[in-house]
């Protein structure tokens, strides 16, 4: 006949390992699910355009534009900046120190700022100009564009 405390100490054993069981398939799944992308990125090489002859803040050299392109920059906006006559720069809204959607230029010829933690990034292509209070970022993600002068489209490639 066996002890109370050789019972306890089955039953603790037991109970333990089921709850090891238990918690090793929550963490695997919980794991697994952190691994599977569920939203539909935009495939590497899709295009998109704009008519800039419709956007008044891109009619001259300087301007800046934040536009929410579907399906482009995971759902963010954009900044379209126009560097030359035929020259445009397309780059994310999202800081790259922390994912905060930074803030457009306050006026003509200001910086853009990210107000979660003070980074600081030029109006015209998106360059770290002052890091932030903590930790660093590096400069907006960039997106490749197309300008055709004689139509006015910018294409821009994901």
């Amino acid at each position: 006949m066996s002890s109370p405390s050789s019972r306890r100490h089955f039953l603790r054993s037991a109970a333990a390992s089921i709850g090891l069981a238990m918690s090793a398939a929550t963490v695997a799944t919980l794991v697994a699910g952190c691994e599977t992308d569920e939203s539909n990125p935009t495939p590497s090489g899709t295009t998109f355009t704009v008519d800039v002859a419709a956007v008044p803040e891109l009619a001259n050299v300087g301007g800046i534009t934040l536009r929410l392109i579907a399906g482009l920059n995971g759902g963010a906006p954009v900044f379209i900046s126009r560097i030359a006559s035929n020259t445009f720069v397309v780059f994310s809204s999202i800081c790259t120190h922390a994912g905060c959607e930074v803030n457009p230029p306050a006026a003509a010829g200001a910086d853009i700022i990210c107000s979660c933690h003070g980074a600081q990034f030029a109006a015209a292509d998106g360059a770290v100009k002052r890091q932030p209070n903590t930790g660093s970022a590096t400069d907006l993600k960039r997106f490749p564009s197309a300008f055709n002068s004689s139509t006015n489209i910018l294409t821009i490639t994901a």
